[in-house]
């Protein structure tokens, strides 16, 4: 298994977000538009867990508002995505539980994305996809944008 090629604009905005939100967990959805050269749309979404520092939720009406746009736009969800503060960047059983409760996959063929931010940065990432009947995860490799050109 390996991590999805996602292209580097998209991993730099996402990267963008999930430090900014930092001290807390940040989090949002990757999409993608219709076709082979479909555009890729990064969309940040508010936590709103009531523990922002150790968990993210979405709340349920920008949830709603990023379906209806991607069905009106002809996107596919690709990627859920979320930051872990100070810790690892594994798919934790929270994570697990979150995605697929009672062993029931909310969201099939879509990947999530966990980057470890420390200090307010970036240092690792992986990725987690269904396979066999749980989360399977790869490393994702972080390069860094902080010196290309702004966002």
């Amino acid at each position: 298994m390996r991590g999805p090629a996602f292209p580097p604009e998209v991993l730099a905005r996402m990267l963008h977000h999930l430090e900014a939100a930092w001290p807390f967990e940040g989090c949002g959805v990757i999409l993608k538009g219709e076709g082979e050269d479909g555009p890729w749309r990064v969309v940040p979404l508010p936590n709103a867990s009531p523990t922002p520092r150790i968990a993210y939720a979405f709340a349920p009406d920008a949830w709603l508002q990023v379906c209806l746009e991607a069905e009106i736009r002809r996107e596919t969800l690709v990627s859920v995505f979320h930051s872990h503060i100070e810790t690892a960047a594994t798919f934790s059983a929270e994570d697990r539980r979150q995605a697929a409760p009672g062993g029931v996959l909310l969201l099939p063929g879509v990947s999530y994305e966990v980057i470890s931010i420390h200090g307010g940065r970036a240092t690792s990432a992986s990725s987690s996809q269904w396979m066999d009947g749980d989360f399977q995860g790869v490393p994702l490799p972080l390069p860094d944008f902080r010196f290309e050109k702004p966002l």
